[in-house]
C-alpha cells in the first residue's frame, strides 16, 4: 500500500468516525427530548383532569386555558410521533425551544389548576361537635351511625387536602363530604339542643355540672334521650 493510498483510508475512516459521533450525539438528544415530551403529556393529561374537573364546578378558573390545553395534548402527540424521524441535520435548537414553550406553558397550567383546587378546598367546613357525640356514645345513646359518616366525610376531605390537582370525581367527592357533614350537624342538633349538650358534656369532666344546670326543661331533655339515671348528685 502507497503512502497515499494508507493516507485516504485514514481520512475515510475520520469521516465515518466523526459521521458516527455526529449520530450517536443526535440520537442522545433526540431520545433526551423524547423523555421530556413523554413527561409532558403525563402532565397534561393529569392538568386536563383538574381543568374539566374544576370547570365542572364553575371554579374561578380562566374558560380559555381548556382549549389551550387540549391543543397543547394534541400538538404534543404529534410531536412526539415526529421526533423518531427528525432529520440528522436538523437543529437541535429548534427542538429545545418547542418543548421548552411547552413546558412553560404547562407550569403556568398548574399554577393556574392547583390554586382554583385550593380555593375550591377551603370551603367552609360545617363545624361538628364531636367531644358531644363521642360524650353522647358513652352516655349509651346510639350514634354509631353518625360516628362512622362524620368520620368517613373526614377520610375523604383528608384526601382531597393532600392532592394539589384534582382527579376525575373529585370535586362530587368533595361536595358529598361537606353535605354529609352538614347532615350528621343537623341530626346531631335534633338529638340535642346546645343548653342540653352543654350540661351532658359539662358532666363528663372532672368537677360536673352545677346542680341549677339542671331545669326542668333539662330533665325532660335527659329522660326523652333515656339517660336520665345516668346522672346523679355529689354533695361536697
Amino acid at each position: 500500500m502507497t503512502l497515499i493510498e494508507q493516507v485516504q483510508r485514514l481520512r475515510v475512516a475520520a469521516v465515518a468516525a466523526h459521521d458516527q459521533d455526529k449520530i450517536n450525539r443526535r440520537t442522545g438528544e433526540l431520545a433526551e427530548q423524547a423523555d421530556s415530551v413523554e413527561t409532558l403529556i403525563k402532565t397534561m393529561q393529569r392538568l386536563s383532569q383538574g381543568v374539566a374537573e374544576l370547570g365542572a364546578a364553575h371554579a374561578a378558573f380562566d374558560a380559555g386555558l381548556g382549549p389551550q390545553a387540549a391543543q397543547l395534548a394534541a400538538d404534543l402527540h404529534v410531536f412526539a410521533e415526529r421526533l423518531p424521524s427528525q432529520d440528522a441535520d436538523t437543529p437541535p435548537q429548534a427542538l429545545k425551544a418547542h418543548v421548552k414553550a411547552a413546558d412553560g406553558f404547562v407550569k403556568g397550567l398548574r399554577e393556574s389548576v392547583e390554586r382554583a383546587w385550593a380555593a375550591e378546598r377551603n370551603r367552609e367546613i360545617p363545624v361538628i361537635n364531636e367531644d358531644l357525640v363521642a360524650t353522647l356514645g358513652k352516655s349509651g345513646i346510639e350514634v354509631e351511625e353518625i360516628s362512622i359518616k362524620i368520620e368517613k366525610a373526614h377520610g375523604v376531605l383528608n384526601v382531597l387536602n393532600n392532592r394539589a390537582v384534582p382527579e376525575l370525581g373529585d370535586v362530587a367527592r368533595l361536595s358529598a363530604a361537606l353535605e354529609s357533614l352538614q347532615a350528621c350537624g343537623k341530626q346531631i342538633s335534633a338529638l340535642v339542643d346546645p343548653v342540653l349538650a352543654r350540661v351532658i358534656t359539662g358532666a363528663q369532666e372532672a368537677n360536673g355540672t352545677p346542680l341549677n344546670s339542671f331545669t326542668p326543661e333539662v330533665l325532660a331533655g335527659l329522660s326523652r334521650l333515656g339517660i336520665l339515671d345516668r346522672f346523679w348528685v355529689r354533695l361536697r
